[in-house]
């Protein structure tokens, strides 16, 4: 199962709801803007069971409309990956220690869809929470944070003892080329709730989100303690050359028919590593990336090592832009970034 895949299985998984259904203990500051709390385990999401066949009934309803007349078969495939991605016993697991809220946050006089997950014991903890800072891939809508991406990609972050704080991007987002506003304001919001750690940040991105945690780095230098980036795109102008559709995205950007080289080192971390604060940067990849090369990352480790910046890359043999069979090597390694960071600088090593 490749990318495209995968992400339509998480927007069959769960859709973006928004009411105010079962407050949280977690106080995000209304002074920032924030609207329309609401918890994430809420309506068809509320238990195991009752997700499950919310997915189960719309994936039916979709063999109908495509005039599938047996359509066990494919059910049943589909049973079976939704049981091996999203395991009950995980699920009810999260559910018990952490506290997941959706929100809305107003950045530029916009209202900007945003994500808040934390242990639950948080709350009455005498040390401050350290936070994770995720920026998710995808374009627009594509790559959502609908909630099967949420409990495969960050419920496990946030098992290990993390808040993990996101956001859906702006409308009229341009890959960041023109700011990036709608995450830099989550360092505020941050800022303003006591019980997270808000001195320093763990950032995490993938695809796209690799990208953007770079900018966000970029943007906020004194701020970031760590970055961890998954297949992330480091030079936009090899990502449009593999990509027609990003290509297209791409010049559509303001800018790009004056001068389409200042919009590609814009969106190309490997062009500015010397204006990136003095961080450990932790590198994953997959050899047969389609969606986003491996050069993305083996271009990146080499700028990095120039600028003597403490960095490691980790390239997997295969599994695809998602590293497909290596979701908790992954997870493993980024936990373990993320904690090293905070104590020391690692050493300058690829693996």
């Amino acid at each position: 199962m490749r990318f495209g895949l995968l992400l339509k299985l998480f927007a069959l998984c769960g859709v973006l709801i928004s009411n105010n259904a079962n407050a949280s203990n977690i106080e995000l500051p209304t002074s920032m803007g924030i609207k329309n709390q609401h918890s994430c385990f809420h309506d068809v999401f509320s238990d195991y069971d009752s997700w499950f066949k919310f997915v189960y009934a719309k994936n039916e309803s979709n063999f109908k409309r495509r005039g599938i007349k047996d359509y066990s078969k494919p059910l049943k495939q589909f049973e079976k990956r939704f049981n091996t991605m999203f395991p009950k016993t995980d699920f009810d697991a999260a559910k018990k220690a952490l506290d997941c809220q959706r929100f809305t946050y107003s950045v530029n006089g916009q209202e900007v869809d945003g994500l808040l997950i934390a242990p639950k014991k948080m709350t009455s903890t005498q040390s401050k929470v350290p936070v994770v800072l995720y920026n998710r891939g995808g374009t627009r809508n594509y790559g959502d944070l609908v909630f099967g991406h949420v409990v495969y990609s960050l419920f496990p972050v946030a098992m290990q003892g993390y808040a993990v704080i996101a956001s859906n991007y702006r409308n009229d987002e341009q890959y960041g080329a023109d700011n990036i506003d709608e995450v830099t304001r989550l360092i505020d919001i941050v800022e303003n709730i006591p019980q997270l750690e808000s001195n320093k940040v763990n950032v995490y991105g993938a695809s796209r989100g690799g990208l953007t945690s770079m900018q966000l780095a970029r943007e906020r230098p004194n701020k970031i303690a760590s970055i961890v980036s998954v297949a992330g795109v480091m030079n936009s102008e090899l990502w449009a050359q593999n990509r027609a559709g990003i290509r297209n995205n791409i010049s559509l950007i303001d800018g790009y028919t004056k001068n389409a080289k200042a919009i590609h080192n814009k969106l190309s971390p490997v062009q500015w590593v010397d204006e990136l604060p003095n961080v450990p940067v932790l590198l994953m990849h997959s050899k047969d990336d389609t969606k986003v090369s491996v050069k993305h990352s083996l271009q990146m480790v080499e700028k990095l090592k120039q600028h003597d910046r403490p960095h490691k890359a980790i390239i997997f043999p295969d599994g695809g832009h998602d590293i497909i069979g290596y979701k908790d090597k992954a997870l493993n390694h980024t936990i373990q970034w993320f904690k090293s960071a905070a104590i020391r600088k690692p050493k300058n090593d690829s693996i």
